[in-house]
């Protein structure tokens, strides 16, 4: 799809770098370029305890696919010219420089579009009115709301991946194809730029309406939906497993209720939504003692037969060998070392 695009991205860590996968994956030309004298991302060196000393870190894979890497020092004249040469060749440049590193370097916008003059210039910063703040992820996931939301009343819980990070990557993508199609029109340089703050608090969607709306409080609520019963609750199962349900309608409560035979008195205690969300620990209560008795098996084909969802908890390892995760394995040779990741392309294109 896009074989004739350069994509150059003097980008660490992991937004940046899924911004030059996603193009990768599709057929472009991506140069990174990795700072000499730090020995490069950062991330080569995030390591699990069980990964060896001189193997790529599967972290740094995750998002590293299919890329030319370059090491440069952008103090050393030699490099400089070389990069310099880089920026003029290249359609979309990705950057994530700190505070005012861009200008230091010059190599923010106004100067690398002086290089060429139709370059899509793509930054992802941290927080937006401190841009000089080092910026990670769970201080993001802390100060933009989640954290507050998540885990239980015992203790917080922060999201399994540098998820502000992903949707970043996604904003400057979203933001870079726009371009692509404002170049079509007009060929000229464009600049796009978000943070990982402006990024999360964006992404907070129904609880910051919620919020805005009618001065709801989000509070840690562990699986469970504020605004809908019963959706997120977990029920046990007569094999001992752990099923979670997300009952979205008044119509699949109902569904549901016969499928796992509540007496009518419930379903008609509880036959609104918002009944449901206000007396959803006393209801939860009175599903678990009868999904108690029912094969997990059963349960769920019961439930897939009459469209109601639910779904059980698995670990990755059963996610992994599932036949869609399976097909999604990118494999690459990166130096002498087999490295296996998952695509970040989801979508399929046809016409």
């Amino acid at each position: 799809m896009f074989k004739n695009l350069k994509v150059l991205e003097l980008s660490s860590v992991l937004a940046g770098p899924a911004v030059g996968m996603f193009f990768s994956e599709l057929g472009a030309q991506v140069v990174k370029v990795e700072n000499k004298t730090t020995n490069g991302d950062i991330t080569r060196n995030w390591k699990l305890p069980n990964e060896k000393e001189n193997d790529l870190s599967a972290y740094f894979c995750s998002v590293n696919y299919k890329k030319n890497y370059i090491f440069l020092d952008f103090h050393n004249q030699k490099d400089r010219a070389e990069l310099e040469v880089l920026i003029k060749k290249c359609d979309v440049m990705i950057t994530n420089f700190k505070g005012e590193d861009a200008t230091k370097f010059n190599l923010n916008f106004e100067e690398c579009k002086k290089l060429n003059p139709n370059i899509i210039y793509a930054h992802i910063g941290g927080f937006k009115n401190n841009p000089k703040r080092v910026a990670f992820d769970i201080v993001l996931q802390a100060e933009t709301g989640y954290i507050s939301m998540t885990g239980n009343k015992q203790e917080f819980a922060k999201m399994p991946v540098a998820l502000i990070d992903v949707l970043a990557a996604h904003q400057i993508k979203e933001g870079i194809l726009t371009a692509m199609i404002l170049q079509n029109k007009e060929k000229k340089a464009y600049k796009v730029s978000t943070t990982l703050e402006e990024t999360a608090i964006a992404s907070l969607m129904n609880q910051s309406s919620n919020f805005l709306m009618a001065k709801h409080q989000a509070k840690p609520l562990g699986t469970l939906h504020p605004n809908i019963a019963p959706y997120g609750e977990v029920v046990s199962t007569l094999d001992g497993k752990k099923l979670i349900l997300a009952i979205g309608t008044d119509y699949q409560f109902k569904v549901f209720s016969n499928i796992i035979s509540i007496e009518k008195k419930w379903i008609d205690k509880y036959k609104y939504n918002q009944q449901r969300v206000k007396k959803r620990k006393e209801l939860i209560g009175i599903i678990n003692t009868k999904t108690i008795e029912i094969f997990s098996n059963d349960l769920i084909e019961r439930c897939l037969e009459d469209k109601i969802p639910i779904g059980e908890i698995n670990n990755l390892e059963k996610v992994m060998k599932s036949r869609t995760a399976r097909e999604m394995v990118l494999e690459e040779t990166i130096g002498k070392q087999k490295t296996k990741r998952i695509k970040t392309v989801a979508f399929e294109l046809t016409s």
